[in-house]
């Protein structure tokens, strides 16, 4: 509860802090919806000239449109902000700041700051995900969406587990930056499912890059295109990839030496 409370306040702090500066504030948001209605014709584009792409229907598509701008949004609200205030902070000696807090410092590094727009693109991958299960009621069972659940529970563990790698490559590496530019490149495949690449790419973005849990897996297990033995994988990675993230940060800390040092 000690941890629940105080994401709220950092939630509260986040939103008087964009309270300030409400023109930037909409113009991001007017932003997130050209963007969403530029996916949205790209879908329709897509589907005007074929019926399927790799066994998704137009509305399987919208469904994985959903999660990938929600997903986009998760990424947005909290996880690459702190992550890239974490390179920051080791660069200026000013993680002494987050280390003298009382309280865990993986969470409050994880947690303080909170990019609010970003609830946009979460909300609107909400809305598609509805409209999409709406038109494949049928389709749709409630085991389908307790899996669903779980399986984006999985992918967001998974994907903050990765920034925190990232992050605290910053003890070592001067320039984290640029791998972080690389990765939401590769992160723009996943608005299409791995079915639609050759078997090396597939397995690649599944097993390597992990992008298949965060978007196609999670679609997947709402609509019946997900197998058991993806759905175990996306657990058992998510346990693994979070206690090797965790470890991985506490072996940086004991290399950080200080802003006095």
């Amino acid at each position: 509860m000690r941890y629940l409370r105080l994401i709220g306040l950092f939630a509260k702090v986040s939103v008087q802090n964009d309270a300030a500066y409400r023109a930037d504030f909409a113009a991001h948001v007017a932003v997130t919806l050209l963007n969403f209605a530029a996916e949205l014709v790209g879908l329709w584009t897509i589907f005007s000239n074929t019926g399927s792409l790799g066994g998704w229907n137009a509305w399987h598509m919208l469904a994985l449109l959903g999660v990938f701008r929600g997903m986009y949004g998760i990424i947005g609200l909290f996880i690459s902000p702190n992550m890239r205030r974490i390179m920051d902070d080791v660069r200026q000696g000013t993680l002494d700041f987050v280390l003298i807090k009382p309280v865990n410092a993986q969470f409050y590094a994880s947690f303080r700051g909170l990019v609010v727009w970003r609830l946009a693109d979460i909300l609107l991958g909400a809305v598609l995900v509805a409209a999409a299960c709406a038109r494949l009621s049928a389709e749709v069972t409630v085991a389908g969406l307790a899996l669903f659940v779980a399986m984006l529970a999985c992918g967001v563990t998974i994907i903050y587990s990765f920034w925190l790698v990232l992050a605290t490559g910053a003890f070592w590496l001067t320039r984290v930056t640029n791998m972080e530019m690389v990765f939401w490149n590769v992160f723009e495949a996943g608005r299409y499912p791995v079915e639609i690449y050759p078997p090396a790419v597939r397995w690649m973005l599944t097993y390597v890059v992990p992008l298949a849990f965060l978007t196609t897996f999670p679609a997947g297990s709402l609509i019946g295109k997900v197998e058991p033995f993806n759905v175990a994988a996306a657990a058992g990675f998510a346990a693994l990839a979070l206690a090797g993230a965790s470890w991985f940060w506490r072996f940086g800390l004991r290399r950080y030496s200080g802003a006095s040092a």
